[in-house]
């Protein structure tokens, strides 16, 4: 067998397993794919072609489907892995904080979230977004994006780890007219948080 063809058997094996384990809704990646994914660390990243969803990563396809916990924790453990996110992710994902809790664990959280120029932190607080009106959710996004966080604490995809906050120090530095709008929901509820923490959060805040 050729090795194009040991690629496409690769491939094949690593798409029919990931979805057998959403449709399981098993939240684990399981000796298959963990084997797959340590032999072939490359699935991480290509894009498959897709009956229902066209070409996509394989962090993309856990977005596009059925938004679940299940799927939520799967996506977890494939960033984990070193799997990368993208904006097709977000835009997927925006409407469901904790699908954006995870996405921000890979380190990457795009600015402009359309072709209009809308920023993606703007979009996050329109009035479809569980974001808008959950206190609690925004404060722990605020604290993702913030970097005040520490090993141990607890999010709705699991327990912080060391080398998650080492990837969340690679997000862009929350700054009015770049990362969201001034004086836009975000940034209220940003301000809010930084006036809130009375000098003992360790966020940084460009103004």
């Amino acid at each position: 067998m050729n090795a194009t063809a040991i690629e496409s058997d690769v491939k094949s094996a690593f798409v029919k397993e990931l979805e057998k384990r959403c449709d399981s809704k098993r939240s684990c990646l399981g000796l298959e794919l963990d084997t797959l994914i340590g032999v072939n660390p490359g699935l991480l990243d290509i894009k498959f072609d897709h009956a229902e969803y066209g070409e996509v990563t394989a962090t993309e396809f856990l977005c596009c489907r059925e938004l679940t916990s299940s799927c939520r924790d799967l996506l977890c453990e494939l960033i984990g892995c070193g799997a990368k996110t993208t904006l097709k992710c977000y835009q997927e994902s925006v409407e469901f904080y904790s699908y954006v809790e995870c996405l921000l664990l890979s380190g990457y959280m795009p600015l402009d979230f359309n072709e209009k120029g809308d920023k993606f932190l703007d979009c996050m607080m329109q009035d479809h977004s569980y974001f808008k009106d959950d206190s609690e959710a925004q404060e722990d996004i605020l604290r993702l994006l913030l970097g005040d966080v520490k090993p141990g604490d607890q999010f709705t995809f699991g327990v912080l780890s060391l080398s998650n906050i080492e990837r969340l120090k690679d997000l862009p530095q929350l700054e009015a007219g770049v990362t969201h709008k001034e004086s836009g929901a975000f940034d209220d509820i940003l301000q809010e948080y930084v006036k809130n923490s009375d000098g003992h959060t360790t966020a940084s805040v460009k103004t």
